[in-house]
């Protein structure tokens, strides 16, 4: 089998693990579900454009379920700002190297996507909508960091074994 082949393969299974998870919820409270940690664990091993493939199918397949709307163009541009975010720390800091930096940034990662969101529903609304839109997530987007927070430990190890090995298979 060939290099992209394997590629575009981890890319399907990656994104459905993700569609999945954010489809069907391990725990049932708002915004708290492990693609954030997921993605971030992918960026920091397969790259930029990799994790930001990822981000982009996760969420037009998952809203393909969930429904699509003003908020899915939001929702896309939220998480390539993520994983632009985890690939510029990576380049400019030794986060690949320390544990509690990532824990650090994943957990941003929740306030960030959401800000992102909140900026994107109030392009037409002005910076009072954006405020207005803010405040009124900042409860889920708290849900979401620690949510993040919870679930980068538990992906951390398994996900860069996998990742790891399939990242020797290619060589």
């Amino acid at each position: 089998m060939h290099n992209s082949t394997k590629k575009i393969a981890l890319l399907a299974i990656l994104t459905a693990m993700c569609v999945a998870l954010r489809i069907f919820k391990i725990i049932p409270v708002p915004n708290v579900q492990p693609v954030t940690a997921i993605l971030m664990i992918v960026t920091l091993n397969l790259g930029f454009t990799f994790g930001f493939a990822l981000a982009i199918l996760t969420m037009v397949v998952s809203n393909i379920y969930l429904g699509f709307g003003i908020w899915t163009v939001s929702q896309v541009l939220a998480y390539g700002g993520c994983v632009l975010t985890v690939a510029l720390f990576a380049k400019f800091t030794p986060l690949k190297k320390h544990f509690i930096l990532q824990l650090i940034l994943v957990t941003f990662l929740g306030w960030e996507y959401g800000c992102f969101v909140d900026f994107g529903m109030s392009i037409f609304g002005g910076f009072q909508a954006f405020l207005a839109y803010w405040a009124g997530s900042l409860t889920f987007d708290t849900y979401h960091a620690i949510g993040n927070l919870v679930f980068y430990p538990i992906l951390y190890k398994p996900l860069n074994i996998a990742l790891d090995h399939y990242q020797k298979r290619l060589s």
